[in-house]
């Protein structure tokens, strides 16, 4: 019931930030990587000063040039931040990588979202269409996994994570990517193409940070979210969707989702 509470509260708040575009949306995105940021640093254990304070500012700094200047800009910074990263001395090698990991998995998922939703005319359309194929999958795995069980996906990175799981977040998605392509009259075949993509994205994003904290040996991310856990909890297959998502509309162009 607290994990329906809270997406009820949720889902409407980041749809409205979306609709209304910039600033509003670049706002939303900043509380989310400060957040998301910090987790970072606590689940990692990273110490250092220095390190501390690229974690929460690297990926903030990527998301205002990005806001500013544009995804280009935004990928600028980022590698600056890494160099910066790697260049802390001060810091063990083990610090510095984890940082680096934590500043590209923010990063490029931060200016994918950007750079969807600065597309002309659809912007909104693909970050809509992108949020509702990532909850879909996560909804579809949760309700498959809890109904049929069987064999586990990734025992020795998510023990509760299941095939039957898996195979029911594609369905979900891909039936939901169905219902919007009919309802807006589209073709079904690159909607229903990109949807797979985008729910084995998902599902990578949140294997990647089961692994991420059964490393760390850290059963959530954070607490800040009631009945889900941390940030990086709820985002964590969104911000592996976005970039894929991003890439797609870069090399084949964004006409799949022309709903209008």
């Amino acid at each position: 019931m607290m994990r329906v509470l809270s997406a009820l509260v949720l889902i409407p708040v980041a749809l409205f930030a979306v609709w209304l575009g910039s600033p509003w949306f670049a706002a939303m995105l900043a509380v989310v990587v400060l957040a998301a940021g910090a987790e970072w640093r606590a689940i990692a254990v990273i110490e250092r000063t220095g390190l501390r304070m690229q974690s929460i500012m690297v990926p903030l700094f990527v998301l205002v040039a990005g806001e500013v200047a544009g995804p280009v800009a935004g990928l600028l910074v980022l590698v600056v931040g890494l160099a910066l990263t790697i260049g802390t001395f001060s810091a063990t090698w083990n610090e510095r990588n984890w940082a680096v990991v934590a500043h590209v998995h923010l990063g490029l998922a931060v200016v994918a979202m950007l750079y969807l939703r600065l597309q002309p005319g659809t912007g909104f359309d693909l970050l809509v269409f992108l949020f509702v194929m990532v909850w879909m999958s996560d909804i579809g795995g949760y309700v498959a996994g809890r109904l049929i069980g069987g064999p586990r996906l990734a025992p020795r990175i998510s023990p509760n994570k299941t095939w039957a799981g898996a195979v029911g977040a594609v369905l979900f998605t891909l039936a939901m990517a169905a219902l919007m392509a009919r309802l807006a009259g589209v073709p079904s075949e690159p909607v229903l193409g990109i949807a797979f993509v985008l729910s084995l994205a998902t599902q990578c994003g949140d294997l990647f940070e089961s692994w991420i904290k059964r490393h760390f040996d850290v059963k959530d991310s954070g607490t800040l979210i009631p009945g889900h856990g941390g940030v990086l909890d709820r985002v964590d297959g969104l911000l592996f969707a976005a970039p894929a998502l991003a890439l797609i509309a870069l090399l084949f162009g964004t006409d799949f989702i022309l709903w209008r």
